[in-house]
Order: structure tokens, then C-alpha cells, then sequence
């Protein structure tokens, strides 16, 4: 296909790392949903993607940027937006892990909700894969811990959104420099909820659209250097949003909180 610069509504960025069978049932599932969008695979594997499965035969519109090594699920997000960018000049960016799938079309809910409610972000509602609600967006706790909103009727106000499956405005997206990369893997899409809500911008969950989440295909396979990054993240996330007051007013609760993710690390390794 050409790739020759032109405006389109949507691009979709897909990170891969080695879960082919899932990033099969989610190419099949976008198949059904009828759409031309563009997509980007950002191949984090050790092997190139033609290597692994041949993407050519499918009707769909596919550009695979395979990185040097793994460097990431919010670098390898970022690099998939630069790309989509350079080549399409979208809108709006679709975030997909490759353990997401979807019995009904959804996109087209999402994106009407986003315009008609002037939200700069928004996700469908996420399920687990046996039906039970996964989140419906987020909370972020002054001790440093994220609660789940699990209640589909809730008018409570969230502050964020997961990226497993996240429409976003591409131009508020880059002007935070999207996900910040040091994060490596994980919280990187609280961090940046944090400073989009800090900024005033306005998102939410479009209720009516659901999407299933398997969780951590991936990462399950590698709990130690998961329960370090959720340590380390923690203190990185803390310290790219919180204020020194809210810091020292939080302390206790704060260490409280990182003592437990550090025996998660102990855990790990046993």
C-alpha cells in the first residue's frame, strides 16, 4: 500500500510482544468491526513479525514497526503514534493490547460519545473474560493506589482511563508527549490521566460499548520484573504528580502502601 501522507479519522496502535494467538482473535475481531483504520503493530518480540505470522493476506491496512528489543509498552505506544502521525495525520489514536477482543461493533459508539460529550479521551466499558465488569475507569487514592470503578451506573468522578483499550485526541496526546517512556510498562496510563486531568481536560467511559480483557497475557509470565515495576513505578508516579504537602500529609499511608508492593517483589520470588 502507499504511505503517502493523508488525513484519516482514526489509526489503531496495537503493541505486540508475544502473544500471537491473542493478537490473531483481536486482527479477526477488527475484521468483523468493518473498519478501514489504519493499524500499526509495534513488535516488541525478538523475532520480526513476518517471521511470526503473515499479515499480508488480511484485509486490513497494516504498518509493523519492529523495535531493536523490548522496550516497553509506553515507548512502544509512543513510537506506534509517531508513526501514525508521520503517515496518517489522525484525529484520534485507538490504543488495543493484543489480549482484547469484542462480539459487537464499538468504535463508532466510542467516537460518538467522545464528540457529542467534547471528552479528549474515552474506553469502552472493559469486561473480564467471563462477563464480570474489569473497570469502568479509575480512582487514584492519596496513598498511591488505584480503585477501580466496577459499577456500570456510577456517577462518581474518575481520574483515569486504561489503555487497554483507549481513544484519545491525537494532538492533546502528543502535546503531553504521550506516555512517559521511563515508566517502561504499567501506571504509565495513570501517569498520563494524572496530567491530562491536572491539565482540564475532560474524559470518560462510553457505558453503552464493551470490549473483553484477558489480563497480563503477557506480563503473567514474568511476575518477578512485573511486581518490581509496580514498585518502582509507584514512586516515579508519585513523584511526577503529587505535591511536596500532599507527600508529607500522605507519608505514612504512602509507605504503607510501597512496603507492600516491596514484599510483592519478596512474593515474586519465592
Amino acid at each position: 500500500m502507499s504511505t503517502a501522507n493523508y488525513q484519516t479519522e482514526v489509526v489503531i496502535i496495537i503493541p505486540f510482544l508475544s502473544n500471537i494467538d491473542g493478537l490473531e482473535n483481536l486482527l479477526n475481531c477488527l475484521i468483523k468491526e468493518n473498519k478501514s483504520f489504519p493499524i500499526v503493530i509495534v513488535n516488541n518480540g525478538a523475532k520480526p513479525m513476518n517471521e511470526i505470522k503473515d499479515l499480508s493476506m488480511l484485509p486490513l491496512t497494516i504498518i509493523d514497526i519492529h523495535e531493536p528489543k523490548n522496550v516497553g509498552f509506553a515507548k512502544a505506544c509512543n513510537d506506534g503514534a509517531k508513526k501514525a502521525k508521520e503517515l496518517f495525520q489522525p484525529q484520534f489514536l485507538l490504543f488495543l493490547n493484543d489480549d482484547v477482543t469484542f462480539t459487537e461493533k464499538w468504535i463508532d459508539s466510542c467516537l460518538k460519545e467522545l464528540k457529542e460529550k467534547k471528552w479528549i479521551a474515552t474506553t469502552p466499558v472493559l469486561l473480564k473474560s467471563n462477563g464480570s465488569i474489569e473497570n469502568v475507569g479509575y480512582r487514584v487514592m492519596k496513598k498511591g493506589k488505584v480503585e477501580l470503578e466496577v459499577n456500570r451506573a456510577s456517577q462518581k468522578i474518575i481520574d483515569g482511563l486504561s489503555a487497554t483499550a483507549l481513544i484519545i485526541k491525537s494532538t492533546e496526546f502528543f502535546t503531553l508527549n504521550g506516555f512517559d517512556e521511563r515508566f517502561f510498562a504499567y501506571l504509565e496510563d495513570v501517569d498520563l490521566f494524572l496530567r491530562l486531568k491536572k491539565a482540564g481536560k475532560k474524559f470518560g467511559v462510553t457505558k453503552n460499548s464493551v470490549v473483553f480483557h484477558a489480563g497480563q497475557a503477557t506480563s503473567s509470565k514474568n511476575s518477578v520484573k512485573k511486581a518490581y515495576l509496580d514498585f518502582r513505578n509507584w514512586v516515579l508516579l508519585i513523584g511526577n504528580n503529587y505535591t511536596p504537602s500532599e507527600i508529607i500529609s500522605n507519608f505514612p499511608s504512602i509507605a504503607l502502601e510501597r512496603m507492600k508492593n516491596a514484599w510483592g517483589i519478596v512474593k515474586a520470588t519465592l
